[in-house]
């Protein structure tokens, strides 16, 4: 599995990960901002959301975190 965080302070919700990565990304409806998927969510707060991912899909994250626009994906 693979640890992968998004920081919503600085995440636009711009739609590029969940556009690239729709299996693990999503819009949050409360703050307009990216999170995972229910299936992938280890914790999710105003300030970031925390998944973990199968390395089965590791490149199609990292691909999502390469394209955010203001580096709010992290994969670690």
């Amino acid at each position: 599995m693979v640890k992968v965080r998004v920081n919503k302070e600085t995440c636009i919700g711009c739609g590029v990960c969940w556009s690239l990565t729709p299996e693990v990304f999503e819009l949050d409806p409360a703050t307009s901002k990216s999170r995972f998927m229910e299936s992938y969510r280890v914790s999710d707060s105003e300030s970031e959301s925390v998944g973990e991912v199968p390395d089965d899909l590791r490149s199609k994250v990292e691909s999502a975190a390469n394209a955010c626009p203001t580096s709010s994906i992290t994969v670690e």
